[in-house]
Parts: C-alpha cells; sequence; structure tokens
C-alpha cells in the first residue's frame, strides 16, 4: 500500500486541501485505505493529465448521449401527444361509426347495382327474343 494516494476531486482532511491529483496521505493521520476506495468509486481512478485522448473520447461520448437523451425526451414527448390525440377520444369513436355506416352503405349500393344489372341484363334479353319474333 502507498502511503500517499491522487484522486479526481478536492479532498479535505482536517485543515488541509488537497487540490485533484496532489498527493494526498494514506494513513492513521491522513485518509483512512476505506475512505481512499471510496473516493475512488466515486469519482474514478486518478489518470495522469496527459491522458487528454480518453478525455476528449468520453467528452463525445457523454455529448452523444445527452444528444440522444434529449431526442428520447422529444420523441416521448410527441409519443404521448399523438396517444393523447387517439386513445379514448371521441373524435376517433365518432369517425369509426361513420365508416362504418359508409362502409354499410357502400355494401348495399354494391350488392343494389348486381341486382340491377341482372334485371338489366332480362329486360336486354327479353328485348332481343322480342326483336328476334317480329323479324320472323
Amino acid at each position: 500500500m502507498a502511503n500517499t494516494r491522487k484522486f479526481n476531486t478536492t479532498v479535505k482532511i482536517g485543515g488541509k486541501t488537497y487540490a485533484p491529483g496532489e498527493d494526498v496521505p494514506v494513513s492513521k493521520n491522513g485518509l483512512s485505505e476505506a475512505d481512499a476506495e471510496n473516493l475512488d468509486q466515486v469519482f474514478g481512478k486518478w489518470r495522469k493529465a496527459s491522458d487528454t485522448t480518453i478525455d476528449k473520447r468520453i467528452a463525445a461520448l457523454t455529448e452523444e448521449r445527452d444528444t440522444l437523451a434529449d431526442r428520447v425526451e422529444a420523441l416521448t414527448k410527441e409519443r404521448d401527444a399523438l396517444a393523447d390525440k387517439t386513445d379514448g377520444s371521441e373524435d376517433v369513436a365518432e369517425l369509426t361509426e361513420k365508416l362504418k355506416a359508409v362502409t354499410e352503405e357502400r355494401d348495399q349500393l354494391s350488392e343494389d347495382n348486381a341486382t340491377l344489372a341482372g334485371e338489366l341484363k332480362k329486360l336486354q334479353a327479353d328485348e332481343d327474343d322480342d326483336k328476334a319474333k317480329d323479324k320472323t
């Protein structure tokens, strides 16, 4: 175990304050080993300041995560607004009833049209028969 450790956060022991990256004593007169481990877990292990590639990647990923979180929030609001317009809405129920009535009317008209077409064929056939009888 080392007598000192570096942390990613400011550490205050008694009246002395240690800035991030400064050596902090880990002993009876400094931090306990458990407190040091807790700081490492909460703030992460100390990395050298020269490790900017990782820092840039973390910043980029954090920004991307925040952008995606904002997009998810916007899509959630949009979905909720659309759901409010359709779920249990009287407008949808009214339109469904109108559609049902129009569909029934269309089906009846189609049936009537087929009946009239059949009657028309019979009349035309009778007329053709009458014309054939007249010629003879």
